[in-house]
C-alpha cells in the first residue's frame, strides 16, 4: 500500500481498464484525475477518490488547456487511454482500408495522446520523476488482419512512445499490453465462446486478467520510483497472451468486408 503516495496521476480516457487503474492508484494513495469525453465519464465514473475533467474530444486548444490546466506546476504520472475490442462489423482488412477509416482511428486514439502530451510537457518534466504510460492493444501486435486501422494507429502510439522516451529523458515513456475482461471481449467471447476459451485454455496463466488486481497493480509498478531506470519499454500484463496466437482471431471471415 501507498506506493504513489504523494503523486500526482493524469489518466486520459474512460473505460474499463483506466477505471481499473485508477482504482488502483487511489488505493495506493495517489492524487488522480481521470480526463475524459463526458459520456465516456457517463459509462465509466471516476473511483472513490479520484477527481474527473470532462472534455469535448473536438475542440483541439480548449482540451489542451483543460488537460494543462489538470497536470498543474507537476505531473508524476501520466496514462494514456486505448480502445476496446471492436465488433466485428467495424473489422476492416487493409486491401478495403479507406482514408476515412485511417483517418477516424487516428483521430480516436493517437490525436488525443499527443493532444495530451504537449499539454502535460512542462509538468511532466518539471516532476522529480515522471512516467508516462501508453496502454496498448495485443491489434499492435498480431497485425492479422481485419484490425487494420488499429494496428496502423496503435504502430504509431509505439513510435510516438519511443521518441518521447528518447526526447524526454529522465521523463520514462513505457508501453503497457494489457489483455483484460472489458465490455467488447466480453461481447466478442460471448460470440465466439468455444475459439475463444481455447485461446485463453492455452495461456499460462488460462485466465483472463482483472482490471483492478491485475492490469492496475502492473500500472502502479509502472509507475512508481521502482521503474525509474526503464524507458522505452514493451511490458506485458496479459498472463502469457502474447506467447501464443491471440485470443481474438481477426483472420476470421470480415462480414460485409470486400477489397
Amino acid at each position: 500500500m501507498n506506493l504513489l503516495l504523494g503523486k500526482n496521476a493524469l489518466i486520459l480516457g474512460a473505460n474499463t481498464i483506466t477505471i481499473g487503474i485508477a482504482t488502483r492508484y487511489v488505493a495506493e494513495g495517489a492524487s488522480v484525475t481521470v480526463v475524459a469525453q463526458s459520456d465516456a465519464l457517463a459509462d465509466y465514473p471516476a473511483p472513490e477518490g479520484a477527481k474527473s475533467v470532462s472534455v469535448s474530444g473536438n475542440a483541439v486548444e480548449a482540451d489542451r488547456q483543460a488537460i494543462s490546466a489538470v497536470a498543474g506546476a507537476s505531473l508524476d504520472i501520466l496514462v494514456l487511454g486505448g480502445d476496446d475490442v471492436p465488433e466485428e462489423r467495424d473489422w476492416v482488412a487493409v486491401s478495403a482500408l479507406s482514408a476515412d477509416v485511417l483517418h477516424n482511428a487516428q483521430d480516436r486514439m493517437v490525436i488525443p495522446a499527443l493532444q495530451a502530451l504537449q499539454a502535460c510537457e512542462a509538468a511532466l518534466k518539471a516532476a522529480s520523476d515522471a512516467s508516462i504510460i501508453f496502454l496498448y492493444s495485443p491489434a499492435g501486435i498480431y497485425s492479422e488482419g481485419g484490425w487494420s486501422s488499429h494496428t496502423v494507429s496503435y504502430h504509431a502510439l509505439h513510435g510516438m512512445m519511443r521518441a518521447v522516451a528518447s526526447e524526454w529523458g529522465p521523463v520514462r515513456a513505457n508501453m503497457l499490453v494489457p489483455f483484460a475482461d472489458t465490455p467488447g471481449f466480453r461481447a466478442f467471447r460471448e460470440r465466439n465462446p468455444a475459439e475463444v476459451d481455447e485461446r485463453i485454455s492455452l495461456t499460462a496463466m488460462k485466465r483472463v486478467g482483472d482490471p483492478v488486481n491485475d492490469i492496475g497493480r502492473v500500472a502502479v509498478f509502472m509507475g512508481s520510483d521502482d521503474t525509474h531506470y526503464v524507458t522505452g519499454m514493451m511490458i506485458f500484463a496479459d498472463g502469457g497472451a502474447h506467447m501464443i496466437a491471440p485470443a481474438i482471431e481477426t483472420k476470421m471471415p470480415l462480414a460485409g468486408k470486400s477489397a
